[in-house]
């Protein structure tokens, strides 16, 4: 039953990434997941339970795995997070980021939508804060360094350097914002 689950989480994931939730074809989903309604309302209300499920635990998967990558335990991690800022190979530029487009979508049409993502984004900044204190605690950063802005700052140029790759169609632009950024956290080494 869990692999039902799991099925449908995936190709909810897939579908909502692709087309939004308001483009999401439900019939897609089952198809894709080769799941049949019943199957879908034994674990979900309806769509909407559905997509807001599978956000939730597929971006707080993705943090998981960023912060387990770059945090190790006594070990200086901030070349490790420059180095997955810059692998493109990570992103895809044509659909952008799934919690910003369902944010641009969702977010000031249902509140349901609204808290599910703020609490999303939240927990990215989170992990971000967690990956400058670890640093801070390895010397990377001094202590003097507000980590909590800083973690702001970065998720706020990340989303946007997302935003205008997907309107330029140039890869490029994502690799600027994220140089700019390094060069802004490196320049509390010297402050």
């Amino acid at each position: 039953m869990e692999n039902t689950r799991e099925k449908l989480i995936e190709a909810t994931y897939e579908e909502v990434y692709s087309h939004g939730y308001q483009g999401a074809s439900l019939s897609n989903i089952l198809s894709n997941a080769n799941v049949h309604k019943g199957s879908m309302y034994h674990f979900f209300k309806n769509k909407k339970e559905l997509v807001l499920c599978t956000i939730s635990e597929k971006m707080n998967e993705r943090y998981e795995k960023l912060f387990q990558i770059i945090i190790k335990e006594n070990s200086p991690c901030l070349q490790r997070l420059y180095a997955l800022l810059r692998d493109t190979t990570r992103r895809d530029f044509k659909r952008g980021c799934p919690l910003g487009n369902l944010v641009q979508e969702m977010s000031n049409l249902d509140n349901d939508f609204d808290i599910t993502l703020k609490n999303i984004y939240q927990a990215f900044c989170n992990v971000l804060e967690d990956i400058y204190n670890h640093a801070v605690k390895m010397k990377e950063l001094p202590s003097t360094c507000n980590t909590k802005k800083l973690a702001l700052f970065s998720v706020s140029c990340l989303e946007g350097a997302l935003l205008s790759v997907k309107a330029s169609s140039n890869e490029q632009d994502f690799l600027d914002v994220v140089e700019e950024l390094i060069a802004y956290i490196e320049h509390y080494k010297f402050n």
